[in-house]
């Protein structure tokens, strides 16, 4: 991300490097339960087999013009993370991802609510749009109808290496989910 659109972050959070791509992979993996396993609540091994993104792809997404991993540290160890890219007046967050044994512990939210001042403040978006498997996975689009996305209707095939190569489940589709980003006021 160029440095003009570098925020200034909350001390629980970092910007991914591209050293970083190991421990992101791991967290993705793990969170997506990509050895079909049922750690976590986020997990989708009854949809997909295998690993859910590999090193090669986080260090592509770094590299992109508007990009950036957003990591939440917890006791000096990277917690979970979030890709955000600026595209247009559209924020796109996607890959969150929290480590099975703390999902739940409201990580997750942090990440969000951070992800989603870095796009206010940062970006200059006034919207935020996720992609999410709503068929497959209900419990994971009410957890962000509860942070105040709505569905749209709109679906489109996952995209995911993981998808193309070890689909498990048929019909596979993202959903895009959206949320208007108001501008927080101060009163000092």
């Amino acid at each position: 991300m160029p440095d003009a659109l570098m925020p200034e972050l909350d001390t629980r959070f970092r910007m991914a490097r591209p050293a970083d791509a190991g421990t992101i992979v791991a967290i993705i993996n793990a969170a997506s339960s990509g050895d079909g396993g049922t750690a976590g609540w986020t997990h989708e091994g009854a949809i997909f087999e295998g690993d859910r993104t590999h090193a090669a792809e986080i260090l592509s997404l770094l590299a992109r013009p508007g990009g950036m991993f957003l990591l939440r540290v917890y006791r000096g160890e990277v917690a979970g993370c979030a890709y955000l890219e600026k595209m247009g007046n559209v924020a796109y967050m996607g890959m969150l991802a929290v480590r099975p044994a703390i999902q739940g512990s409201g990580v997750g939210k942090e990440i969000i609510a951070e992800a989603e001042r870095i796009a206010r403040e940062a970006m200059a978006c006034n919207l935020m749009a996720i992609g999410v498997l709503t068929r497959h996975r209900p419990e994971v689009a009410a957890f962000y109808e509860r942070r105040g996305f709505a569905r749209t209707g709109r679906v489109k095939p996952f995209q995911g290496a993981q998808a193309r190569r070890t689909r498990k489940a048929p019909d596979v589709r993202a959903e895009w989910m959206e949320k208007k980003l108001v501008q927080q006021h101060h009163t000092y």
